[in-house]
């Protein structure tokens, strides 16, 4: 019965959104020019529910490495969705034919820009925007956290080859207050991330050439793409 359950769980998120295709268990994804975007239904640990996430991951890879693997090991963005309470979305999976079409409406709703279609890089900025602040990243403001989000955004500028946008976003990270006592959690020296992001707009092939890599994986050719613009 509960696998039955699960089934039509997945079956009702693909025919909600024809436009992403199924990855892996509960994640459903497309490439957006050099991002994957998507929604991901989470299931907390011994808990018989899901809460569906909006999602964004490089393509160009990470702290974790280059290759596909590590961009899929951390999202530059995972959100959840919530209800008219303003609570996060959790769909008990015996609940789910009685709750799917109002948690569907609320994140038709939410999502920051369509599944479908190309879509203006300014609107995958804003999203990144609104990211930014929401817990837990709001909480701090100047925090490592921070930087990396606007280290990822400047790395999609230089993806889309606009360079007025990465040295604006270049200057904003310059410009910025940022707590270096963060940084040092992490295990960074401020001045050596900020040297390493120099490197990485004088050396801007490196981060293209690991996008097309990425790009050509065989994992990813059932994906829809669409552009960024």
């Amino acid at each position: 019965m509960a696998e039955n359950i699960k089934k039509q769980v997945a079956e009702d998120w693909q025919n909600a959104f024809p436009q992403l295709i199924k990855y892996g268990q509960n994640k459903y994804y497309k490439i957006l020019g050099s991002v994957l975007v998507g929604i991901e239904l989470v299931k907390p640990p011994s808990i018989e529910k899901y809460s569906p996430h909006f999602v964004i991951y490089s393509l160009w890879g990470n702290k974790a490495g280059k290759d596909l693997k590590a961009c899929l090991s951390g999202p530059i963005a995972l959100k959840p969705f919530y209800n008219k309470k303003g609570q996060e979305i959790y769909i008990p999976y015996n609940r789910h034919e009685a709750e799917f079409s109002e948690a569907l409406k609320a994140v038709k709703n939410q999502l920051p820009f369509s599944m479908e279609g190309d879509v203006p890089l300014k609107e995958v900025m804003s999203a990144l925007d609104e990211y930014s602040k929401t817990p837990p990243l709001s909480a701090a403001p100047n925090s490592y956290l921070q930087a990396s989000l606007m280290e990822s955004k400047l790395e999609m500028a230089i993806c889309l080859g606009n360079e007025k946008l990465v040295q604006d976003i270049f200057s904003q990270i310059k410009k910025r207050s940022w707590d270096l006592d963060h940084f040092a959690l992490w295990g960074l020296k401020y001045e050596e991330w900020l040297k390493g992001i120099e490197n990485k707009i004088t050396n801007k092939n490196e981060i293209l050439s690991r996008l097309e890599t990425n790009k050509q994986d065989k994992k990813l050719e059932k994906l829809q793409q669409s552009e960024l613009n």
